[in-house]
């Protein structure tokens, strides 16, 4: 009887912990845009927010006396950082700059859909079965839903935000194939860290040529945006990912990607008063159906899926 408490104890600690990184992560999205339409420039939003979190997760990492991987497994992780944050963070960022943070945590949610489909072309022995190809069709049909919304319906000022936000999703996917093709131990927070190194050199090499004046405003809505996205999605939520990962597994740790949207359009539509279409519901709808299709009765061979970067539930870096 005691074990079974003592187990029940535990399950509720590990519900709650998901439910508090799902808020983390999805709460980045309406945080990022609130930053954005604050007067930062976005790739220099984006470069700011990534260097200081290469040094922050260094930091929990050093502090916790966590082990160094090889030379081998760095420059790897070092390689495999460039789709994973880098692309990912210039498209997520700069599509942000026309899409509501709520809108673009449910387009992100694609990325188990385009891991899958990497999969299938890069890794040996992936299947799906027929279910599995329904949930595929479902989850890209709420992506046309929302990217290409009927007339009178506007869920975005601009058409190319929401399609550099699936860019977004499909640059981490990739990386996340090649993560796991590469290194099929997974990532620590070492590596993590080395991502973010990349990413910032690439995005900060990036903002001569597509940003000529940027901006990173010193005003309170920037730094807290900056604070909040380095302090709570960052930090806070990587270790709480790896802490879940280790403990109860990538597969239930993937529950997240259920909670992010939710999260997001939460917080966006009452905390940063973004604009709601009901239209949005649909295409989160077929997502969401898709995806359950997808994980839960298509037998996807992709375990790790929530190992590459941290990043957890394949929905891209917070």
């Amino acid at each position: 009887m005691a074990d079974s408490a003592a187990e029940g104890r535990d399950q509720r600690r590990n519900l709650l912990l998901l439910v508090l990184l799902g808020l983390a992560w999805g709460s980045a999205y309406p945080v990022i845009r609130y930053g954005i339409v604050s007067g930062a420039t976005p790739i220099t939003f984006a470069a700011a927010r990534y260097a200081l979190t290469a040094l922050s997760i260094a930091g929990v990492a050093a502090v916790t006396r966590l082990p160094r991987p090889s030379a081998r497994a760095m420059v790897l992780s070092a390689v495999i950082g460039l789709p994973i944050v880098g692309v990912y963070g210039l498209l997520l960022y700069v599509g942000e700059q026309t899409t509501s943070g709520s809108l673009s945590a449910i387009l992100i949610a694609v990325a188990p859909f385009l891991t899958t489909l990497f999969a299938l072309s890069l890794l040996p022995g992936e299947s799906v079965n027929r279910i599995g190809y329904v949930g595929l069709a479902a989850g890209f049909v709420g992506v046309i839903v929302l990217v290409a919304p009927p007339p009178g319906v506007q869920l975005a000022t601009s058409i190319w935000g929401p399609i550099a936000v699936v860019g977004a999703a499909g640059s981490f996917a990739l990386g996340s194939v090649l993560l796991r093709k590469w290194r099929p131990e997974g990532e620590t927070l070492w590596g993590v860290s080395m991502q973010f190194v990349v990413a910032t050199v690439f995005l900060f090499a990036l903002v001569p040529v597509l940003e000529p004046r940027p901006s990173l405003p010193v005003t309170s809505p920037v730094l807290l945006s900056l604070a909040y996205l380095l302090l709570v999605p960052s930090t806070i939520g990587y270790v709480l990912y790896f802490y879940l990962h280790h403990r109860i597994g990538p597969g239930q740790t993937n529950v997240v990607a259920y909670i992010n949207p939710i999260a997001a359009l939460s917080i966006g539509v009452f905390l940063f008063a973004e604009p709601f279409e009901w239209w949005e519901l649909a295409g989160f709808a077929l997502i969401l159906i898709g995806l359950t299709l997808l994980t839960r009765y298509g037998r996807p061979r992709v375990p790790r899926e929530g190992a590459p970067g941290g990043a957890g539930a394949g929905t891209g870096v917070r």
